[in-house]
């Protein structure tokens, strides 16, 4: 390439105006001194240059006549994008013995917002990369790979949006269920005596989304608006003992008589009825015994006080075999 005076009138002016000022010894001068430099340019032109050429690390060495590092560009068929980076610039002038260092962008794609981007940018880290590129990342954005992790060609790059909202919600508060004992039911039901009632508590929350999905709540702050009301249930303490219900038991010493006779009650001493301490068991009242049967409570005696009882049996042998024991004594309800 020739560089020369491109502007031809102002050449001729300039021509004219040294001319009248100075005279044909200033025009010849002038004429002398273009012709050198045009001479100079055309010279160094033609004259060949030893340069190195650094391409992503591999060096190679060429021998070129280009004036500029864009003719070297043209000469060698090294095409260029915006992201990729060269030194010296393209316009300036080569020299002997001159390096050029062109490192090439590397293709990347970004996965952030919904969208997906192939884009371009030098092989350095991930976090230059997105900054060539503009894309901004929050202090608590999670980003995939890291952003200090170099960037290759190829990487995919996930950039999951991660944002915090505080969420103020009203509550139910479940009521407890109390169960208490009642000798007045039948054996095996049960009876609401209060409704429940739920509660109601005013609760702040700070909730995590990424790319706006929740994945996290945390409770801040609780605050009760109105008390639950326990709900209260009567469950019988009545159960069943061979068909019959029973209001009670209780854990007594039992001894065993024999001989006939009146109880106290007055009716005749027999197998099914027994002595009792009427403070513990009140005469008349249906019982059932354990390891004896179902009785009535008709005779007392001496001996017999507070949880002791005595069965009656039809023979001594009989009593021999009962012996003295502690028995559970239920007491019927009927």
């Amino acid at each position: 390439m020739i560089h020369c005076f491109r502007d031809r009138a102002l050449w001729e002016s300039t021509m004219r105006n040294s001319l009248a000022k100075w005279g044909m010894p200033a025009l010849c001068l002038a004429l002398l001194l273009a012709v050198a430099g045009l001479a100079w340019l055309m010279i160094t032109q033609m004259v060949s240059k030893d340069v190195q050429l650094v391409i992503d690390g591999k060096v190679s060495a060429c021998e070129t006549t280009s004036y500029t590092v864009e003719e070297l560009l043209e000469e060698q068929k090294i095409q260029l994008v915006k992201e990729d980076s060269i030194t010296p610039k393209v316009d300036q002038t080569l020299t002997d013995g001159a390096k050029v260092e062109i490192t090439k962008a590397v293709p990347f794609t970004v996965r952030a917002d919904g969208e997906s981007k192939d884009l371009k940018a030098l092989p350095r880290t991930v976090a230059d990369a997105l900054d060539d590129h503009h894309i901004s990342v929050g202090e608590a954005d999670k980003v995939v790979p890291a952003l200090s992790e170099p960037l290759t060609a190829g990487t995919e790059i996930v950039i999951n949006r991660i944002t915090t909202q505080t969420q103020e919600v009203m509550e139910p508060v479940d009521f407890k269920t109390k169960t208490k004992g009642d000798n007045d039911l039948p054996a095996g039901t049960t009876e609401v005596v209060k409704k429940g009632k739920k509660g109601q508590d005013k609760v702040t929350y700070q909730i995590t989304y990424s790319d706006g999905q929740e994945i996290d709540r945390q409770e801040l702050e609780r605050e009760r608006l109105k008390k639950p009301v326990a709900k209260v249930i009567a469950k019988s303490t009545r159960g069943m003992i061979h068909g019959a219900e029973y209001v009670k038991k209780i854990t007594v010493k039992a001894y065993s008589y024999t001989g006939g006779g009146r109880t106290a009650s007055g009716t005749r001493a027999r197998v099914g009825e027994i002595a009792v301490d009427p403070r513990v068991i009140p005469l008349g009242t249906n019982v059932y015994v354990e390891g004896y049967g179902f009785a009535r409570a008709e005779d007392t005696g001496g001996n017999i006080k507070g949880n002791t009882i005595d069965v009656y049996k039809n023979s001594e042998s009989a009593c021999l075999n009962w012996g003295v024991r502690h028995v559970t004594v239920y007491i019927l309800s009927k």
